[in-house]
C-alpha cells in the first residue's frame, strides 16, 4: 500500500520519508526486522493462496521465536541482577524469618500497639521526630517491634513500605555502614529508585549523605508512608560505646518514620539517645504484662509445646513467679517447667533472671556435659558477631578435649577426618549469649 496525492500520484515525499525511517531502524536493529514479499491480491492475504499461507506461518514462527528471546533475554537479567543482590534477599529473609520466629507466641500490649499506631497516624503528613521504645532486657521489645512490623499496613495502609532490622543478629546489621546499606538498597528497590553507585558505598559519610537524601525523597513523592524499624539499638558496635549518633536523623521528614528500640539501664545507649533526641514524648517504655497477659503467654507457649501443667505443678510455677511480668524471665521460666513430669515434685524456679540463666546451664551441662557445654559458650562469647552452626562445628572439629569427651564412648564415622558431630534441630541458626 501507497501513499497518493489528491490527483492520484504517487506521494514521493511519503515514500522517501517511508524508506529512510526503514533504513535507520534496520541499521539501529538489524535482527529485529525481517522483510516478507508476497504478491498483491485485492483481498489482501487470503490462507488459501499457498503463498500468503506460507507468509503467516513464516510470521508467526518469527513472532513466537522472537517473543520467547526477549523473555529468556529478560530473565537472563533479572538472574544477574539476583546474583548481584543475592547478600540483600538473604538479609531481608533473616530478619524476616527472625521476626516470624519471635511473634509466634506474642500476647498482649495491644494498647500500647494501638498507641503507637495512633501516633504514627498523627505524624504521617508533617516533619516529627523518631520514636523510641525503651524497657529493661527481656522485656520483650523486640516482639513488640516485630508485632509493629507485621500490623503496619492495617495501621497506616497497605501500600506502607516497612523495613525491619534486629539489630546485631547478622553481620550486615552489627555496624552502622552495613545497616545504612542494606537499608538504603532495600529503600531503593522498594521505590523503584536507582541504587546507590559504587562511590558512594566507598566512604561512610556518603552513605550516611544519601540515606539522608534517600528519606527526604521518599517524603516527597507524596504516596507511600516508610518505616523504619531498627531495634535493640545496644547491639550495634557504633553506637555501644559512642557519645553520639551522627547517622540518625534528628527530624523526620512527613510519610517518613523511624522507630528505635533501646535498653534502660545506667550509661547505655538509651543515654545516648536522650542526648541526641531531646523531645521527652518520643520515648516510651514497654512495661511489664500484667497479670492476665502472663497467664496468657504461658498458655501460648504451653499449647505450642503440646505441653500441660498439672493443678499443683501450675501453682508451684505462679507461687516461684508471684509478681514476675517479664517476658524474657518467663520464658526462661517455661524452658524449665516443660520438662517436669507429671509424677515428680520439682524444686521451685529461679526468682531472677540470673538465677534462671544459671538453672538453664546446669541444665545443658546434665543433657550434653559440663566440657562441652563450657567449651561451646566459651566460643561464642569470644566471637564478635556470633557463630552459625557450621562455624561453630569447625571450631569445636580443632578443639582436642570435646572431640576427647564426645567420641569417647563410640567409634568416629570417619578415620581419616575426624569431625565434630551435627547439632540436631539446629536449622543452621546463628548462636548468641
Amino acid at each position: 500500500m501507497v501513499d497518493r496525492l489528491t490527483d492520484g500520484c504517487l506521494d514521493t515525499d511519503a515514500q522517501n520519508l517511508l524508506s529512510s525511517l526503514k533504513g535507520r531502524i534496520t541499521d539501529t536493529h538489524p535482527g529485529v526486522l525481517k522483510a516478507h514479499r508476497l504478491p498483491w491480491s485485492r483481498d489482501l492475504v487470503n490462507p488459501k493462496n499457498k503463498i500468503h499461507a506460507r507468509y503467516l506461518k513464516e510470521l508467526g514462527e518469527q513472532f513466537v521465536a522472537r517473543a520467547n528471546h526477549q523473555v529468556l533475554e529478560r530473565l537472563r537479567e533479572l538472574d544477574v541482577a539476583g546474583r548481584e543482590l543475592a547478600w540483600l534477599y538473604q538479609e531481608i529473609r533473616h530478619h524476616l524469618w527472625q521476626s516470624s520466629e519471635v511473634t509466634q507466641n506474642f500476647c498482649g500490649r495491644q494498647e500500647l500497639l494501638a498507641r503507637l499506631g495512633q501516633q504514627l497516624r498523627h505524624d504521617d503528613s508533617k516533619q516529627h521526630t523518631p520514636l523510641v521504645l525503651f524497657g529493661p532486657p527481656g522485656i520483650g521489645k523486640t516482639a513488640l517491634m516485630c508485632k509493629l512490623a507485621e500490623q503496619m499496613p492495617r495501621l497506616l495502609g497497605h501500600k506502607t513500605v516497612t523495613v525491619l532490622r534486629l539489630l546485631g543478629t547478622s553481620q550486615m546489621s552489627s555496624d552502622a555502614r552495613g545497616l545504612l546499606k542494606s537499608v538504603c538498597f532495600q529503600v531503593c528497590l522498594a521505590y523503584g529508585l536507582p541504587l546507590p553507585p559504587a562511590q558512594v558505598l566507598d566512604a561512610h559519610t556518603r552513605v550516611v549523605q544519601f540515606f539522608h537524601t534517600l528519606l527526604h525523597t521518599v517524603s516527597c513523592r507524596n504516596f507511600e508512608s516508610l518505616v523504619l524499624l531498627l531495634d535493640a539499638m545496644d547491639d550495634l558496635d557504633s553506637v555501644r560505646h559512642a557519645r553520639r549518633v551522627p547517622w540518625l536523623p534528628l527530624n523526620c521528614p512527613p510519610r517518613v518514620h523511624l522507630i528505635l528500640s533501646a535498653c534502660s539501664g545506667a550509661l547505655g545507649v538509651l543515654d545516648t539517645l536522650q542526648r541526641v533526641l531531646l523531645d521527652p514524648e518520643a520515648y516510651w517504655e514497654v512495661k511489664p504484662l500484667s497479670g492476665n497477659q502472663r497467664q496468657e503467654m504461658i498458655q501460648h507457649l504451653l499449647v505450642a509445646a503440646r505441653r500441660t501443667l498439672s493443678p499443683v505443678h501450675t501453682d508451684l510455677f505462679w507461687a516461684s513467679l508471684p509478681e514476675c511480668g517479664n517476658p524474657g524471665q518467663l520464658r526462661l521460666a517455661f524452658e524449665e517447667a516443660r520438662k517436669w513430669a507429671s509424677f515428680t515434685v520439682p524444686a521451685p524456679l529461679a526468682t531472677t533472671a540470673e538465677e534462671a540463666t544459671h538453672q538453664l546451664c546446669t541444665r545443658l551441662e546434665q543433657t550434653h556435659g559440663r566440657l562441652l557445654v563450657a567449651h561451646v559458650l566459651g566460643y561464642i562469647v569470644s566471637s564478635r558477631h556470633g557463630l552459625s552452626e557450621a562455624e561453630l562445628k569447625d571450631i569445636l572439629s580443632l578443639d582436642d578435649e570435646v572431640l576427647q569427651a564426645v567420641y569417647r564412648d563410640w567409634t568416629p564415622p570417619s578415620k581419616e577426618l575426624l569431625r565434630f558431630p551435627g547439632f540436631a534441630g539446629s536449622g543452621g541458626k546463628l548462636f548468641y549469649v
